[in-house]
């Protein structure tokens, strides 16, 4: 049995909020512990399932936003939604205050990719997302064949001088992250009623 090859992925996160993340988490764990431990287990029905909750909202705000690049696509991942966007879709790439992409289906901003702050670039560099999310393009573009004007003009269906027509922007909830919420809202709605 043949392993398929993986594509390979680049991870465009921003290092700020996950160290804060993680600083949040490794807190929320030792008041965790030191509730089990030492508390009753009334304090720990009404404490738990707010850490719980603390624990997720890190998870959604913090860690989970970023920014995956492989070699076709971008997938962004935001709060509670992903965007696959194909580089046969991208039209240009905005780094300011935020990262966002211009494609064919509209701008899609990302919340997890490091932009170049509210001062702008430091000493006018480019800053590291556009410099990776660019060479990915780029190395993209040269991949693609290119076509002469017999072989476009004997396929006038495309629209491009691409060799497959290209794939749409997708968009999805990501649903796993909403049940979660939504368990957790449940667990600490049921310690407060009772």
């Amino acid at each position: 049995m043949a392993a398929t090859p993986r594509t390979p992925q680049t991870l465009i996160y921003s290092t700020p909020t996950r160290v804060l993340g993680a600083v949040t988490w490794t807190l929320c764990i030792f008041l965790s512990v030191n509730l089990i431990l030492t508390g009753t287990v009334q304090a720990i029905w009404g404490f738990l399932p707010w850490l719980l909750l603390v624990g997720w909202t890190i998870y959604i705000l913090l860690w989970r936003p970023c920014l995956q690049i492989t070699s076709d696509s971008i997938l962004v991942r935001n709060i509670l939604r992903e965007h696959t966007i194909p580089f046969s879709e991208l039209t240009a790439v905005r780094v300011l205050q935020t990262t966002s992409f211009d494609t064919t289906a509209g701008r899609i901003p990302s919340w997890g990719a490091p932009s170049t702050g509210k001062l702008g670039p430091r000493a006018l560099t480019v800053p590291h997302t556009k410099v990776v999310i660019q060479a990915a393009w780029d190395a993209w573009e040269l991949r693609q064949p290119e076509m002469d004007d017999g072989a476009a003009a004997s396929a006038p269906h495309r629209p491009t001088a691409q060799p497959h027509p290209p794939t749409a922007v997708t968009r999805r909830w990501n649903v796993v992250p909403v049940v979660v919420g939504v368990l957790s809202v449940g667990l600490v709605l049921a310690s407060v009623l009772s």
